[in-house]
């Protein structure tokens, strides 16, 4: 009687856990720690963060990683619902969500020649690193375009870590989460000969980014966001795995 009960009771749990997340979501996106990261804990603060909203909503969230270009590219299938995280110019075709949360862009520097500038303007004659793909800030690319500014654009973050470390280009623009993750952790052979600059050029809000074939799913992430604060979560997660250490 009590394995009978104990059958019973396995099969009404397993019935109950498929239900509960009937919905599967794969969504794209990069190794851009420590909010994406298949080598973090829990992929990551927003990755984690966007896993726990929606797993109260019954969805499951699996990431697939790529560089950011095939990211986006691939973000294009009918069978992924789309990419994340997203600053908010996303790709034509595609519907971003709310703001999930915000971080400070701002520049990684050599630490023996930190770059003096109030604004952008004044950086002119440096030569500055880029991420393909990234949106960056409306005056900085007008700057870019109107040839004030000097950048070279490089495939991943990582890259302008190193090549401001060995003083291939003055500076680089990222995200300073990311740039202090990767300075601390991923790269602290270069923590001494690179440094954060003090000041910010802009809190970039974080969207999720939805395919033209899944826009309708914009609705049910907006709706699991009304019972969570999604930028606590992530600030909890930075002080856990990150600032706590820094």
């Amino acid at each position: 009687m009590n394995v009978i009960k104990a059958f019973f009771l396995a099969a009404v749990l397993l019935l109950t856990s498929s239900r509960s997340h009937a919905e599967r979501w794969v969504v794209m996106t990069l190794e851009w720690p420590p909010f994406t990261c298949s080598r973090c804990p829990e992929n990551g603060a927003a990755a984690k963060a966007l896993k726990d909203t929606l797993n109260k909503a019954g969805v499951s969230v699996e990431f697939v990683f790529y560089p950011w270009t095939q990211t986006q590219k691939k973000a294009e299938q009918p069978d992924v619902i789309g990419y994340f995280p997203s600053w908010k110019d996303v790709l034509p075709g595609f519907t971003r969500s709310e703001p999930l949360f915000k971080s400070p862009l701002g520049f990684i520097q050599q630490r023996s020649k930190p770059l003096v500038w109030s604004k952008l303007p004044d950086l002119k004659g440096k030569k500055l690193g880029i991420t393909e793909g990234y949106s960056n800030t409306t005056e900085f690319n007008r700057l870019v375009k109107e040839k004030v500014l000097t950048v070279e654009p490089v495939q991943s973050d990582d890259t302008n870590v190193r090549r401001v470390a060995l003083g291939q280009i003055d500076g680089a623009l990222m995200d300073i989460n990311n740039a202090r993750y990767l300075i601390s952790k991923a790269h602290s052979q270069y923590a001494g000969r690179v440094s954060v600059n003090q000041r910010i050029l802009e809190d970039k809000e974080l969207y999720f980014a939805f395919n033209s074939h899944n826009r309708d799913k914009a609705a049910k992430l907006k709706k699991a966001l009304e019972n969570v604060n999604y930028q606590r979560m992530v600030d909890d997660y930075l002080l856990k795995y990150l600032l706590r250490n820094d």
